[in-house]
């Protein structure tokens, strides 16, 4: 089997997902995960953006300080909006989990860096090679194929 772990040259990938963003997973989408992810920790060549460590500090410090301004908390509501609002759930689903997330407190962004397992994830669920050399998304990754290493 072709696995992302023998393409990517990789044991594993780590990625920073936001408490919210994996509550919403876990209550409608069967525990169905979304992930940008690198091969490293802290990929030296990636943006801020796409650097799973640097997300993880900034979450972290936003959370601890309640800064319900920063910019970061704006985008992940855009982004989880977007994601919910294409989504294949029903038009009062939808509206809830906007409101919900619209509505959600700072705490909810909290951060929670993964560990992904890529020896067992086949090549083909690669979606998509971000703009950064050590940057890839998966679109359907399964709880056993996570751990998660910091909260």
């Amino acid at each position: 089997m072709s696995t992302l772990a023998r393409h990517l040259n990789a044991e594993f990938g780590f990625s920073c997902q936001c408490w919210l963003a994996v509550d919403i997973s876990d209550r409608y989408f069967g525990s169905i995960y979304r992930a940008w992810f690198s091969t490293t920790l802290n990929p030296q060549l990636n943006g801020s953006s796409s650097n799973p460590l640097i997300i993880y500090q900034e979450l972290d410090r936003i959370v601890h300080t309640n800064d319900y301004n920063h910019s970061r908390i704006d985008q992940y509501r855009q982004r989880l909006q977007h994601w919910v609002g294409g989504s294949a759930l029903s038009s009062a689903e939808i509206a809830l989990l906007i409101s919900e997330i619209t509505t959600a407190p700072i705490p909810a962004f909290r951060p929670q860096l993964w560990k992904i397992g890529l020896h067992n994830i086949h090549v083909n669920r690669l979606i998509n090679l971000g703009q950064f050399p050590d940057e890839y998304q998966i679109r359907d990754l399964i709880q056993t194929e996570i751990e998660v290493i910091a909260l």
